[in-house]
């Protein structure tokens, strides 16, 4: 896979968090940042998946969710969860 050089700007307390994370993994800054975006990206194809599965079936409502989050053994977030107007 090819790479190309960009610049982003970052918060100084998350790109220092993300510079120990690599450090301590003993890998490069460019790995941890590919590595969650790849994740956040992940995110939003599951969040399409989820939006075409509630359009065809309804939504879930909050009990379903926290079954779910249960089953996963996940802690459940209700809805107003920060980030949600980035996405």
């Amino acid at each position: 896979m090819s790479s190309e050089r960009v610049t982003v700007s970052l918060p100084d307390d998350l790109r220092r968090a993300a510079q120990r994370i690599a450090e301590e993994r003993g890998t490069s800054f460019s790995s941890v940042v590919a590595e969650a975006l790849t994740g956040w990206m992940r995110g939003r194809l599951v969040d399409a998946w989820l939006a075409d599965h509630q359009a065809a079936h309804g939504a879930f409502d909050e009990d379903e969710l926290r079954a779910l989050a249960a089953d996963a053994g996940v802690p459940y977030v209700g809805p107003g969860r920060a980030g949600d107007s980035a996405a």
